[in-house]
């Protein structure tokens, strides 16, 4: 519903921006703990940094590794937040901050031509309706012309800009990708005409979002996808974005229009991959290199795909991350994923990934970072090396299994072990050292765990060389499994079956020669 400017600043109203959003710090907490992209604390706080001083940030890094992800979930943050608080002046198209006229109320009687300034720099329609407000019948005022409104007296000046109108801002973020919607930027791009042709007429209507996605334009709130695949024509038409240092900014007739938004780009090559014509539009935007996630967070990340794979095998629902949300409450106590399973896909994903790629805390106005995670980057495309085992890639790998082992259990309690998980991964072109180099890093987390676990060794002429499992009883065995899966908050029954499917992968995995 409007209301009165006047009536918002009684409120407590003074403006709303992307940069207040971006440091507040309860709201960088929120972002930081949102699971839906676990990890890269570093990563996360520098593409907020950037965003709050120029609105505009470039990711790059290795593919799968939740980039545009990261894109939408933080736009999504902001977008809500301005859902909630943000109120504009009514009517405009660019959704121009209601603040600026609250900011110019403030200061006029002591500043009147920055104010005067400040009304200039609107939209051309913010402008024609301040004209509008101040001129009286036989005394029409142009804000162009300084002269005639400082005409109007101080007082009136700040009575009249109290009665304007103001509505709440309601905007939605969009995730453009040229790979799945090749047209969209262009469609987006069109959209200007329409805008343009708006202020060349009288006309009760903005703009039809729906028609056009210059709405999504004009607003800021955008994710562009893959930019190394765009022509250099298109980047050359999102100069306006990209130009202005301080933010972002929207052409219109010539004319400058500043609008509080946000565009992400995401990049998983080099920047060389553009050429040298379009790098001086490339590097007109702040890049933040994101590095792969480490073993801990992977193994995390691992937890929830099988978490989120098993719910959408038992309720049979389409894989929407919101519906599986609303499922995870429900979790069976009957679906149990080894931790042997957990750490071994983590250790097999970031083993497939160069040392340069997985270096915490990277700045890319380091020139010999920027290099070295390039080269990182390059290495992973290379056809003739290794795979590189994405996240993506991984969530197909757990997705198979669950579906595999649903089909194929008889018995209530539905443990995937290690051994499952070997079995699958027969069928994905994975190198067998790649394999045993992850079951190698196993053994030593597990005999890591023997050594400081409470679990008896009773046989005093055992050696480091020889197996433990030679001196580990059955009951010291399921000992070692319960403390080491975490079983203790399961039932009785249940514990036992799950010990008994996962004792197998225990005695396999502690042999000496076993890889």
């Amino acid at each position: 519903m409007a209301q009165t400017i006047e009536k918002l600043m009684k409120d407590g109203y003074s403006g709303y921006s992307i940069r207040s959003i971006l440091m507040n710090p309860e709201f960088r907490d929120r972002v930081l703990k949102d699971v839906s992209v676990r990890g890269n604390e570093v990563g996360k706080n520098l593409v907020m940094d950037k965003l709050a001083v120029g609105g505009k940030v470039l990711l790059t890094g290795p593919t799968g590794d939740a980039k545009s992800l990261f894109a939408r979930v933080l736009l999504d943050h902001i977008v809500r937040e301005i859902n909630n608080y943000k109120y504009h002046i009514e009517g405009c198209p660019f959704l121009e901050d209601a603040g600026y006229i609250a900011d110019v109320m403030n200061n006029f009687q002591s500043n009147p031509f920055a104010g005067i300034r400040v009304l200039q720099s609107l939209c051309p329609y913010c402008r024609q309706k301040i004209e509008k407000t101040f001129s009286e019948d036989n005394n029409p005022v142009e804000l162009d012309n300084t002269n005639s409104v400082l005409q109007i007296t101080p007082k009136d000046i700040i009575s009249k800009l109290g009665k304007l109108k103001s509505q709440k801002t309601i905007v939605r973020r969009s995730q453009l990708d040229p790979r799945t919607d090749p047209e969209s930027l262009y469609m987006l791009l069109a959209g200007v005409e329409n805008l343009e042709e708006l202020f060349g007429k009288d006309t009760s209507t903005t703009y039809a979002a729906t028609s056009h996605k210059v709405g999504v334009l004009s607003h800021g709130f955008l994710v562009v996808n893959e930019i190394q695949r765009l022509p250099l024509t298109l980047l050359e038409s999102l100069m306006g974005f990209l130009e202005e240092p301080m933010g972002i900014k929207y052409n219109i007739q010539g004319e400058p229009v500043y609008i509080d938004g946000a565009v992400i780009f995401t990049s998983n090559a080099p920047l060389t991959v553009f050429g040298e014509e379009s790098q001086p539009i490339i590097n007109r935007i702040p890049e933040v290199l994101w590095p792969a996630r480490s073993v801990e967070n992977r193994e995390q990340i691992i937890k929830d795909m099988f978490e989120e794979q098993i719910i959408l095998s038992r309720k049979k629902i389409t894989a929407n991350p919101s519906l599986i949300q609303l499922h995870e409450l429900e979790k069976a106590t009957t679906d149990f994923v080894s931790r042997l399973a957990l750490d071994f896909l983590a250790f097999l994903g970031n083993n497939s990934l160069p040392r340069t790629l997985k270096t915490k805390g990277l700045r890319s106005e380091s020139r010999v970072a920027r290099s070295d995670f390039y080269s990182g980057l390059d290495e992973i495309h290379d056809p003739q090396r290794n795979p590189h085992i994405d996240l993506r890639t991984m969530n197909n790998i757990i997705g198979e299994t669950v579906l595999l082992q649903a089909r194929e259990i008889e018995d209530d309690v539905n443990v995937i072990t290690l051994e499952i998980i070997r079995n699958i991964m027969g069928a994905y072109d994975i190198p067998v050292s790649m394999i045993n180099d992850a079951l190698q890093q196993m053994k030593i987390v597990l005999r890591t765990a023997i050594k400081e676990s409470e679990v008896s060794i009773s046989v005093q002429d055992i050696s480091e060389d020889i197996s433990k499992m030679k001196a580990l009883s059955d009951e010291e065995l399921a000992q070692l499994v319960v403390k080491f899966e975490g079983l203790d908050k399961f039932k009785e029954n249940v514990k036992e079956t799950i010990i008994e499917k996962l004792k197998p992968s225990y005695e396999q995995l502690l042999k000496v020669d076993y890889i």
